[in-house]
């Protein structure tokens, strides 16, 4: 198998079923943030605070397109999806897995997650209204959506039926 894509918004179980996934097919599991923060030097926190969110940003981009070339499973962080050339380096991937995961969920996800902090511009309330906005470009770039709504257990049935899928159909 070939790089398989894993995106959707933050809170949506990205990193948990990249992991799993990487696992049961014995590949490798690449975290494009964990690659952001090579890139960079420095931690999540000190972006956000010292260079702002754009450096973050920039990175990724410069990153992503490169990660999306190898043999592994490759999961985007959230808004590195947004540059042109990202949007078009997914294209070439023929399995992108869109984890969805209910507003609620989500929410609750984010708000155990301590180690992204959310952006600036976004606070607590604007969350939902960016993920409305971003569930749109996920489903346009995904040849597949994962309900990851529940937790690990509950999920990894409708992560092998979707493998399963699209080893038949590729």
């Amino acid at each position: 198998m070939s790089t398989i894509a894993i995106i959707g918004y933050r809170g949506s179980g990205k990193t948990t079923i990249s992991q799993w996934i990487a696992k049961h097919l014995d590949m490798p599991c690449i975290d494009t943030d964990d690659w952001v923060l090579e890139h960079l030097g420095v931690s999540v926190q000190s972006v956000w605070n010292d260079e702002d969110e754009a450096r973050w940003r920039m990175a990724e981009a410069e990153i992503v397109p490169s990660l999306l070339e190898e043999d592994a499973v490759v999961s985007i962080g959230g808004a590195s999806l947004m540059p042109d050339n990202v949007k078009e380096a997914l294209k070439k991937v023929s399995l992108v897995i869109n984890c969805v995961a209910d507003e609620e969920t989500t929410l609750a996800r984010i708000e155990k997650g301590e180690d992204r902090p959310m952006s600036h511009a976004m606070l607590h309330a604007d969350a939902l209204q960016v993920r409305s906005e971003r569930l749109a470009i996920y489903d346009s770039l995904a040849t597949h959506q994962l309900d990851s709504n529940g937790d690990l257990a509950s999920v990894i049935p409708r992560i092998e039926a979707l493998l399963k899928k699209s080893q038949q159909s590729g």
